[in-house]
């Protein structure tokens, strides 16, 4: 297992509560000590500036300039919390899309973790996922943290015993962020769900009977669940096992709430194919639906190999 290492933070922020919420809770977590944040706000220059009249373009360029001051105004003010704990801290402000400036500035400085709010400043804020995080959590490469929250002290991590799953205790061992906390790990069978006994007829050929299929699942599932408990337990999180059965981003969401979680952790299948640019389904529902704030985990380096 890899070590401790300082990370790499890109923190998006555009002055909104949501982004305010994304600024303290990454600044109440213990991140590693030579940890960097890129504290990044992206500006965009209104396209009706360029349509209609023509502008002289010295009042177009005077315009530009105070839209990029105030940015960097902004970001002065937001700064002082993260600066308090000593962690190395870039102000950055840059024209453009903000979900492309946040995914271009990752690759630039090869981020290990994007964080930004659920909601933005735009007209689309009162949506329980802004666009601006729907993209970056779509499309980016690295592991993304959506914030609907200031603080954490529960940790619910989903697991489905594969590749995606299995390496979240790796990365978020590099990080050493979350020890000490409370965590549910959890497991979701589909076996009530309305598909699995189509699918199973159509993968066995009637071979074995349901109900010991059935049951060959939910000791698998018990399986992923203790054995993901165990590996929290090793990084100093105080863990417990829990196995569900139904639609599992609905079953995760109502455990995050029944459970009082106020971070769900949750592998993405990123990784072939068509998924190399589509969030996995399950992974995709959660962070559109839940209350709680959401890490998609995605390590870097298998990522890179896919």
């Amino acid at each position: 297992m890899k070590g401790v290492v300082p990370m790499n933070i890109v923190l998006a922020v555009d002055g909104s509560p949501s982004s305010l919420d994304a600024r303290d809770l990454v600044a109440c977590l213990p991140w590693p000590k030579e940890t960097r944040i890129t504290l990044l706000r992206a500006f965009e220059v209104p396209a009706t500036w360029f349509t209609g009249t023509a502008m002289p373009g010295e009042w177009l360029t005077g315009a530009v300039d105070a839209l990029r001051e105030e940015a960097q105004d902004g970001l002065a003010t937001i700064a002082p919390p993260l600066e308090q704990r000593g962690w190395t801290i870039e102000q950055r402000v840059a024209e453009g899309r903000a979900a492309t400036v946040i995914l271009s500035t990752a690759d630039e400085i090869d981020a290990d973790l994007i964080v930004v709010g659920s909601r933005g400043r735009g007209p689309i804020r009162s949506m329980l996922l802004g666009s601006v995080s729907a993209e970056v959590t779509n499309e980016s490469r690295r592991s993304v943290l959506v914030a609907r929250g200031k603080n954490v002290s529960r940790v619910l991590v989903a697991t489905d015993g594969t590749e995606c799953s299995l390496v979240i205790p790796e990365v978020l061992a590099t990080w050493d962020a979350l020890r000490g906390l409370e965590a549910i790990a959890l497991s979701v069978t589909p076996v009530d769900s309305p598909t699995f006994e189509l699918l199973i007829s159509l993968y066995t050929f009637g071979e074995e009977p349901l109900e010991s299929q059935r049951e060959e699942l939910r000791k698998r599932h018990r399986d992923y669940a203790a054995q993901m408990a165990q590996r929290l337990v090793g990084l100093g999180m105080s863990t417990k096992a829990e196995v569900r059965s139904g639609d599992a981003a609905h079953e995760i969401v109502t455990a995050a709430a029944e459970r009082q979680a106020d971070l769900i952790i949750t592998g993405s299948r990123c990784l072939h194919g068509v998924d190399q640019w589509l969030l996995g389904s399950v992974a995709r529902n959660v962070v559109l639906h839940a209350h709680a704030s959401v890490l998609v985990i995605r390590d870097k380096d298998q990522v890179a190999r896919h």
